[in-house]
């Protein structure tokens, strides 16, 4: 028994030094995994991804790159660790073909779910075990056929895999449909084992068919490639037999130069999109990940490799020379430009009483109006939540422009809103000008349907881990790459060019235009969670209390571009970096006020006030006719959260961090309510606050979160808007 138990204990050893070894490449497996069937946003980007057949064929580059990467340079890991070789042989051979193996099992199951999202664990489980029955059936069955069949033979089945592969990846490609992606990966799949299996046997007969003293008239340059491959396939310290060690050495290179081609083509991708935004919206946000899995991956395995090889631990050296480059060089500063006008400096702006006095000022002829009993204001709230809440906040804004022929863009205004919802307001600010009619709508929406993920994600997943160690900031950040998005568009091409304009241009004055609304972007200072507003009007202390003017952060000769503005309340790590204004460091809004309702209640407070010191003085003053509205969109899942109980060592190491994710929503609930319930008592019980929720009760989350959005999600928004009850009975009530 005690020898049993020994041995049990051996062997998780020897298995745990293992999964150590590999442990990169199980990782990406394992999040690529979790990522496209546990999140709506990959879901989402799977549809994307095959939304033609241009993105198809990136995505088999992709996915065949990402396979490749993982199983190669797991390879190379395993041939320098020769101590762990000869205690785990068997291990080591088949661990880097089950990584490869199972990065087709994530593509497949993630398709599936999406076929058989009704059956979505049944689906997970029944494709898992299908799965390693696949592989343990096959995996001997081609070990089988590579021992009793010749070279010759080896190679005729292998020409007639990759002639089948090209016939299968044009078939994908020209079908373009999930079902044939499913039924055809499977056996690409089951192709890549057999190669894999029989690639040694193929290479190493056609070695010994050949003196190996002959490789003593290669020419130089071989020479070096065969020195290349020699230090990376062997261990210097091995004892393994020098005949050996040479056949080995020849199966490698033909395999290592198709690698590195194919390496090099997909990184030639892979660069180009981090510097075109064109193209990175052209192979979409699905082959980008893929690409990065493999190019990260990669670049772990390489320098795991270098310190095996050289008895240095380079990822320690890396990180470390990582946060020496962070104390003198900062990769994310905010964009600013430079005026050379005083026309537009910020120092123009009005306060809220000035704007207040002009605005109204243009309402005179309907507030002195004796026939009408009410003169609505309304003030916008809308939701964070990237391009779902912006396409839902802008969607609705425009259908109640259009539905009552203009009337709600004549008493709007203020919009405020944070993240996707500051996107959704702005994007319907700019097209105030034009006609409230179908057109309008059109337009927001083509805007809005762009693509606005793929060049910040390529960023993210690649330079920005490097640009502490660019001087000169030769490429951008990801946020920068976020702002790129939003003004240089295929759709909606005048919007784009609205959001390349300075945001000075918004406090723009002249008399022959109607004075636009009030628009709040709201963000938070990193450092000290402070609440901070970007808006055409200066945010005074006396008003808005210790909420920061970001805009009087920057020097009076300095502007930002109005995209700018919108990333710098929509920066959400870690997906976009903390944007940096002199030593202030802004990020999303929805920190500390995700609705943008804060810096609204301290608005209507202000502009009560004026109006209840107006009706002092004449009672039958025409602001006794003033309602205040605020209009809430919103798009979260309604419903009360479930408490569960927390691990203990959950408790004792995360739970200032569980904490503060706690009151993310807790915050913006309570400004809510507040707001909510000062309405309600300014208005004397009447219901002014109104809530336009994209989901209905009882639905669960179903509209994907993200900075893209695919067609059949926007197709299933654009119905819930055609549909919406409590929007229709507000449309009905401004009219």
């Amino acid at each position: 028994m005690q020898f049993t138990i020994k041995s049990l204990l051996q062997r998780l050893a020897i298995l745990l030094q293992v999964l150590k070894l590999f442990l990169p490449g199980i990782l990406f497996v394992a999040v690529g995994y979790l990522f496209f069937t546990g999140f709506l946003q990959g879901k989402d980007i799977i549809i994307t991804g095959l939304r033609s057949r241009q993105t198809s064929f990136f995505f088999i580059i992709g996915l065949i790159f990402w396979v490749l990467v993982t199983w190669y340079t797991s390879r190379l890991i395993a041939y320098n660790d020769d101590r762990l070789f000869s205690i785990a042989k068997d291990a080591l051979y088949k661990m880097p073909r089950i990584l490869g193996f199972a990065c087709f099992t994530a593509i497949i199951i993630s398709f599936a779910l999406i076929l058989f999202k009704q059956h979505a664990s049944y689906v997970q489980i029944i494709c898992i075990v299908i799965s390693i029955i696949h592989f343990h059936l096959l995996h001997p069955l081609f070990e089988k056929i590579k021992n009793k069949n010749d070279r010759k033979a080896l190679i005729q089945y292998r020409q007639f895999l990759w002639l089948f592969f090209f016939i299968l990846i044009i078939g994908m490609i020209y079908a373009n449909r999930i079902t044939i992606f499913i039924v055809l990966l499977f056996f690409i799949q089951t192709g890549f084992l057999f190669i894999v299996v029989t690639r040694r046997k193929i290479s190493e007969t056609n070695t010994k068919t050949h003196q190996i003293a002959s490789w003593l008239h290669i020419t130089k340059q071989r020479m070096v490639y065969h020195e290349l491959i020699k230090w990376i396939f062997t261990d210097k310290d091995s004892n393994e037999n020098q005949a050996h060690r040479e056949i080995m050495l020849q199966t490698e290179k033909n395999i290592f130069f198709w690698f590195s081609t194919f390496s090099i083509v997909a990184l030639a991708i892979y660069v180009t999109a981090i510097f075109s935004l064109h193209f990175a919206r052209y192979i979409s946000p699905l082959p980008i990940i893929l690409l990065s899995f493999g190019i990260l991956l990669g670049a772990g395995n390489i320098l795991s490799m270098f310190s095996i090889k050289l008895k240095i631990n380079f990822h320690v050296l890396f990180l470390t020379a990582l946060i020496l480059a962070g104390f003198f060089n900062e990769p994310h500063d905010v964009q600013l430009i430079t005026q050379n006008t005083n026309l537009y400096k910020q120092k123009y702006r009005p306060d809220l009483e000035q704007y207040f006095q002009q605005w109204i000022n243009e309402k005179k002829a309907i507030l002195n109006d004796s026939s009408q009993i009410e003169f609505p204001i309304y003030f916008v709230l809308a939701d964070g939540g990237g391009s779902r809440s912006a396409y839902w906040t802008a969607s609705v804004l425009t259908k109640l422009n259009i539905e009552t022929s203009g009337k709600f863009q004549d008493h709007l205004f203020c919009l405020s809103g944070a993240s996707g919802g500051s996107l959704g307001n702005m994007t319907f600010y700019s097209t105030l000008n034009q006609k409230a009619d179908s057109a309008q709508l059109q337009n927001v929406q083509k805007y809005l349907s762009n693509d606005f993920l793929s060049f910040p994600l390529v960023r993210l997943m690649g330079p920005d881990l490097l640009l502490p160690f660019v001087p000169f900031h030769l490429v951008k950040d990801r946020a920068d790459a976020l702002e790129s998005g939003f003004m240089y568009v295929d759709e909606g091409k005048s919007i784009g060019e609205f959001m390349q304009q300075p945001f000075s241009s918004l406090t723009e004055s002249r008399d022959d235009i109607k004075r636009l609304p009030i628009i709040c972007i709201n963000s938070t200072r990193m450092q000290d969670g402070v609440p901070a507003v970007i808006s055409n009007i200066k945010i005074k202390k006396q008003q808005f209390g210790t909420r920061l003017d970001v805009l009087d952060q920057i020097n009076n000769d300095e502007d930002i571009k109005i995209a700018t503005s919108i990333s710098l309340g929509a920066r959400f790590p870690f997906f976009s970096p903390a944007g940096r204004i002199k030593n202030q460091y802004f990020v999303d809004g929805g920190y500390f006020d995700n609705s943008g309702a804060g810096v609204v209640h301290e608005m209507i407070l202000a502009l009560q006030k004026n109006i209840n010191d107006s009706l002092a003085l004449q009672h039958n003053h025409p602001f006794g006719k003033i309602r205040f509205h605020v209009i809430h969109i919103t798009n979260e899942v309604p419903g009360q959260e479930v408490i569960e109980k927390v691990h203990p060592l959950v408790n004792d190491l995360a739970a200032p961090i569980k904490t503060i994710l706690g009151s993310y929503s807790s915050q913006t609930n309570i400004n809510n309510l507040r707001l909510y319930k000062y309405l309600g008592e300014i208005n004397k019980g009447e219901i002014t606050y109104h809530v336009i929720n994209l989901y209905k009760q009882g639905e669960t989350e179903s509209y994907p979160m993200n900075w893209s959005i695919s067609y059949p999600s926007l197709k299933r928004m654009n119905e819930r808007l055609y549909s919406h009850v409590e929007l229709k009975k507000l449309s009905s009530h401004i009219r």
